[in-house]
């Protein structure tokens, strides 16, 4: 059955423009079927990853004692309190039959100047991956996990909010306001 979908996509980039309205038309509940099938296999996914967010979020808070990392939509762990601004997300892939496949963790940079006061030190410690520009953004690749592994995950979390932390103004500067 599902090689018969995959032919079916293979032969909408093969088919004229023009012809998709025909086809489209003749078949509207069989793709309507096949939209319905894909809704609930994509809710499954994100049910399942949001769940595991969520607790990772709990977890992660817990160890870092910080209660500022967020979940993004449910699908996306957050922690973006840092000046100059600078954000760590986790998030997880899927595989064919695991929700949970990788987790994925990536430092956002979202200026230029953040980059420029981050830079040197960020690119000295984690050697593994080169950056990736995108207009102002950069984005740095920090560590892929197996999603089942939980303890490797927080520990992986928690060694990135820690060093980060440790380059970062907002957390270690003192106060220049008097009382």
């Amino acid at each position: 059955m599902i090689a018969h979908y995959t032919e079916l996509l293979d032969t909408f980039d093969k088919t004229p423009i023009e012809d998709w309205a025909f086809y489209f038309h003749n078949n509207a509940e069989r793709i309507d079927t096949l939209i319905k099938f894909y809704e609930a296999y994509n809710k499954h996914v994100m049910n399942a990853q949001a769940k595991r967010i969520r607790e990772i979020k709990k977890s992660i808070c817990q160890l870092t004692r910080d209660n500022r990392w967020s979940d993004i939509e449910g699908l996306e762990l957050t922690y973006r309190d840092f000046k100059p601004p600078l954000y760590i997300h986790g998030s997880f892939n899927s595989a064919v039959a695991n929700p949970l496949e990788t987790f994925h963790i990536h430092i956002v940079v979202p200026t230029i100047q953040a980059w420029n006061h981050y830079e040197d030190q960020l690119l000295n410690h984690y050697t593994a991956e080169e950056p990736l520009i995108a207009g102002n953004k950069t984005i740095l690749p920090i560590a892929t996990i197996p999603g089942r592994q939980e303890e490797l995950i927080l520990k992986a979390l928690q060694e990135v909010h820690l060093f980060v932390s440790s380059l970062t103004l907002k957390n270690f500067s003192p106060s220049l306001t008097s009382h």
